[in-house]
């Protein structure tokens, strides 16, 4: 393993059901500091990518509004990002570890 291969970020991927990602959001409303939320929609009648609040994505989420929302937060002293992917029985969601801009 290389130097470079060391500092690659863990990344975390699975398929979660709607309750999982109702509690993700809860969490992150309520113990993590959300630093930046961005939206990829369906419609063409709304902007294909779009900053929004994490309220907002979660409303869009749960009209099916979204083909993906990345969350990007602090929490427990690091920086992450969830990408959720909304798919036909489930929702992917990608974690990783992110480095702080210092």
């Amino acid at each position: 393993m290389t130097e470079a291969d060391q500092h690659q970020p863990e990344v975390f991927e699975a398929y979660w059901g709607r309750d999982q990602v109702d509690a993700l959001f809860t969490d992150l409303e309520r113990h993590a500091k959300v630093t930046h939320v961005q939206i990829r929609t369906l419609s063409d009648s709304q902007p294909r990518n779009s900053t929004v609040t994490l309220e907002c994505a979660r409303e869009m989420l749960d009209d099916s509004h979204v083909k993906a929302i990345q969350i990007h937060y602090e929490f427990d002293g690091d920086s992450w990002c969830d990408t959720l992917v909304l798919m036909p029985e489930s929702i992917r969601i990608v974690r990783t570890t992110v480095p702080f801009d210092r």
